[in-house]
């Protein structure tokens, strides 16, 4: 006999869930992501009023006072003064050269604040310790009935990592300068300090280059295939309409940089490159091999074939457009870094173009790899004749780059890693397994956004450490950090950037800032239930996917085993067999049980 087995599953509401808290036996008021150094906690409370001072002893930490001071002005309609060149305040902020650049000391008592620091950055990252400390409205939902004080507590906290990054993929979806500078802001909190724009690709080009208009004009803009999802919509044809996709103007730009910059964030800008240029190409043709003979366009989703498409190793006009370009990204950008992408080169129609053969008869190069290895060779010494440095995924080793070249490891889970520190390369950690934030972030029904069937939880995220035990001090060295990725080809909406970006960068902030020894994972639930207020205040709709409830069903003497989860320690499941829907009066889930009948559970 069949047995059936039907199981219909529905979100727990987070309604239900202050009940069901674990109880922790450290201290959890705190209420900080990500989790700090070290931290003592006293008796009472420092309260901010109209009439609290804030003294500066160095004018180079004023504007990050002014941006916390601002808070105050939209949330409660006071502002605290701020006096410069004193320490007489009730919040003192003092220049502590023996601090390393990052770190700070925050001593709070019912009557004083002083903040120690020895450069902008470590009070910057002390105030937002204090925003955090603060009640969620401060985030702007407060009112005349709020009590602004933070608790009596010493603090002396540092980031385990230099690097803490996220990169953000404005070409497949473009994301609203509005909306970059929320995200920018939400990093500020969770003490990230490194944006990486991907602002190229085959789907669209999104950076005004005054140089070549129709990169925006053109390469912008692609077909509309309203109701399929990414990998199902077909190329362009020559002559269909095309459809604005967005770009940012150089100005929008020049604003998304200061704003990162008073919010010690640094933007840091790719332009891919030799492939994933379906839209430069798609604006400048004559750029691609003479030997393409199909329409180019930007690509409004996989692409096929067209994808292969990539600059012309042999066209030396190819260089010279890149090269102008690079000279008015690095204006706009003042980062030291540029990323160049530098992945996915294969099956390109390199080989078989005439220009391409005569290039690797004159540099005496092989094939594809040695076309490569070429390219991007020349572009990152153009770059480092401009005293930047160049940025590129892993494939660049293939290329033989100079040492200051940095590797993004991307592939599996440290490999690349492995090779680019043997190497002498610095590099940063961004696995697909486990930093890729366009993943699922739990049971595949529950979730609103597509993906390409890859699971990441939350859980996934927080228990993922970079620093593999085999790995010897030399190559521990080259580390700079780590970096989650968003991949938006699945982003039809800003609050699909929202759902796949949060809470999810939490739990990359507290692998990027706090020592592994120091993290947990039912203090880290706890802490983001009460941290979550902060980011709907600001009109993000974090995902609840860490309460969604999975199953599992597998073979066993001659009925089935039915397995129900949760990352979540703390969730109380129930269920019914009868038809009826669950409350919180029916079956406790305590363990796995068979089922050797037709059924359905809820």
């Amino acid at each position: 006999m069949i047995k059936r087995l039907c199981i219909v599953i529905g979100i727990i509401q987070i309604s239900f869930l202050s009940m069901l808290k674990a109880q922790v036996v450290e201290n959890t008021s705190l209420g900080l992501l990500p989790w700090p150094a070290s931290f003592v906690v006293g008796e009472g409370n420092f309260t901010f009023t109209e009439k609290t001072v804030i003294a500066i002893e160095d004018k180079a930490v004023r504007t990050v006072v002014e941006d916390f001071v601002e808070l105050f002005s939209k949330a409660s309609g006071f502002a605290p003064r701020i006096k410069a060149g004193s320490k007489k305040g009730d919040v003192c902020i003092r220049k502590d050269d023996t601090l390393p650049a990052e770190h700070y000391l925050l001593e709070v008592n019912s009557e004083k604040v002083i903040i120690k620091a020895s450069e902008v950055k470590g009070v910057f990252y002390a105030l937002q310790t204090i925003r955090q400390l603060l009640p969620p409205e401060i985030e702007g939902g407060g009112g005349g009935q709020v009590a602004w004080m933070i608790p009596v507590v010493t603090i002396a906290d540092e980031p385990r990592l230099g690097y803490r990054g996220l990169m953000v993929d404005v070409a497949r979806y473009f994301i609203a300068k509005e909306h970059l500078l929320r995200i920018i802001d939400c990093m500020g909190m969770l003490k990230l300090n490194k944006l990486h724009l991907h602002l190229t690709d085959d789907n669209g080009w999104r950076l005004e280059i005054k140089q070549y208009p129709l990169l925006t004009q053109i390469g912008s803009k692609t077909v509309q295939r309203a109701g399929l999802n990414f990998p199902e919509r077909r190329n362009a044809r020559q002559g269909e309409p095309l459809m604005e996709g967005g770009f940012y103007t150089q100005e929008d730009i020049r604003e998304i940089v200061a704003y990162a910059a008073s919010r010690q964030r640094e933007v840091i800008p790719e332009i891919a490159m030799p492939r994933h240029s379906n839209a430069a190409l798609a604006a400048y043709p004559m750029l691609a091999c003479p030997i393409v003979d199909k329409y180019i366009g930007a690509v409004p989703g996989l692409g096929g074939n067209l994808t292969q498409i990539a600059y012309c190793v042999g066209n030396e006009d190819v260089f010279t457009f890149l090269q102008n370009i690079v000279d008015e990204v690095l204006a706009l950008f003042p980062s030291p870094y540029i990323h160049l992408g530098g992945d996915a080169v294969h099956d390109t129609p390199w080989q078989n173009c005439p220009l391409c053969k005569e290039r690797m008869r004159k540099e005496d190069v092989d094939g594809e790899k040695g076309l490569f290895g070429y390219f991007m060779r020349r572009m990152d010494s153009y770059v480092r004749s401009k005293g930047r440095k160049v940025m590129g995924w892993e494939e660049v080793m293939d290329a033989n780059l100079s040492r200051g070249a940095v590797v993004f490891d991307w592939h599996g889970y440290g490999h690349g890693a492995v090779k680019a520190g043997k190497h002498g390369h610095d590099f940063i950690v961004t696995p697909t397994g486990k930093m890729y934030l366009n993943g699922y972030q739990g049971p595949q029904w529950h979730e609103p956004v597509l993906s390409f069937g890859v699971t990441n939880t939350l859980k996934n995220v927080y228990d993922y450490e970079p620093i593999e035990r085999y790995w010897t001090m030399s190559m521990r060295s080259h580390l700079l950090g780590v970096q989650a990725s968003l991949w938006t080809e699945f982003c039809e909406k800003p609050e699909d950037v929202d759902f796949l970006l949060f809470p999810r960068l939490a739990a990359v902030a507290e692998i990027a800032w706090t020592s592994p020894t120091e993290k947990r994972w039912d203090r880290f639930l706890m802490t983001l239930d009460d941290y979550q207020e902060r980011w709907r205040i600001k009109g993000i709709q974090p995902s609840l996917s860490m309460y969604n409830v999975g199953h599992e069903v597998t073979p066993n003497f001659g009925g089935l085993k039915v397995s129900l989860n949760c990352i979540r320690p703390d969730v109380e499941i129930r269920y019914t067999v009868d038809g009826t829907e669950p409350n919180r009066y029916a079956s406790l889930y305590r363990r796995p049980w068979i089922v050797k009948k037709t059924q359905v559970i809820k």
